[in-house]
Parts: structure tokens; C-alpha cells; sequence
């Protein structure tokens, strides 16, 4: 059975998001997780600074945070894992993106943890920032959750 022109163009632009979303966000979490692991005590430092994380350990919450994120970067970019691989970036970003949310509305200014530029970024645009990725994120779970097999394959008829 043959598919209309517009369902293969559709597919072909969910095939395409699958591929270049998964891989933005695998490479988002390789950047900031890589330089918090390369200034690991400044890291763990801006963790207990943080007026939301006094009651847990930050000895204990920043290797934890380390492995999720690097985890999540390694199950994006293959199809057999990016299912979740997107559910745990989603979770991510919509954690990372309330956490930061509730630092610029509710408390003084509190030094970000991510380093970087994504360090360096005002609130404000770190927010939005973080915000498109959630986004992102959201889109690719309902796209992969609703795609044929024959879409995650490359296969558009």
C-alpha cells in the first residue's frame, strides 16, 4: 500500500526531528555535564549554595546528577534506547527548568551549577533557554511514542 505525498512528507519530517532533536539534546548533556565533571569541586560547591538542595546530600546529588545526564546523553542517539533516552531528557529539562524558575522568582540570585556558557547565562534567557529544550524534549517523546516502527527504520512507504 502506497502513501499519500503529504503523509510521506509528515513522516519524513517526524523521522527527521527523531534524528536531529535526540542528537541536540545527547550533545547539550555531553557540554554541561562534561564541565561540571571538569570543575567537579566548584560543581559541588554551587550545589550546596543552593537554598532548594540544603536537605540533600551534595556529595550525594552531584555524582547522581552526573551519571543521569551522561545516561541520558548515551541513550538519545540510538534508536533502540531513544525512547528513553527522551522521557529522561524531558525530565531533565522540566526539572533543570523549574529548579532554575523557582531560583529567579523566589531567591536572591544563586550561582548556576551548569558551567559554561549555560553558566553564564542570565536567568531570564537561561529559563527560555532551557525551556525550548523542554519543549524539544516533550515533542520527541509524543512523536517516538506515536511512530511505526517503519519510521524509527528510516522506511517512509
Amino acid at each position: 500500500m502506497k502513501m499519500a505525498p503529504d503523509n510521506i512528507r509528515r513522516e519524513a519530517r517526524r523521522a527527521q526531528f527523531l534524528t536531529i532533536v535526540p542528537y541536540s539534546l545527547s550533545v547539550l548533556f555531553i557540554y554541561a555535564a562534561t564541565l561540571k565533571t571538569m570543575d567537579y569541586t566548584v560543581f559541588v560547591a554551587d550545589i550546596a549554595k543552593s537554598p532548594l538542595l540544603t536537605k540533600i546530600s551534595n556529595t550525594t546529588l552531584a555524582p547522581l546528577l552526573l551519571g543521569v545526564e551522561f545516561l541520558t546523553a548515551i541513550l538519545l542517539p540510538f534508536r533502540p534506547t531513544m525512547k528513553a533516552g527522551l522521557y529522561l531528557s524531558s525530565f531533565l529539562m522540566l526539572t533543570f527548568t523549574l529548579y532554575l524558575s523557582t531560583l529567579y522568582f523566589f531567591f536572591t540570585k544563586i550561582p548556576c551549577s551548569c558551567g559554561g556558557i549555560l553558566g553564564m547565562m542570565p536567568y531570564p534567557f537561561h529559563i527560555a533557554f532551557n525551556l525550548l529544550f523542554t519543549i524539544l524534549s516533550f515533542i520527541g517523546v509524543f512523536l517516538i511514542t506515536g511512530s511505526k516502527a517503519d519510521v524509527l527504520s528510516g522506511k517512509t512507504a
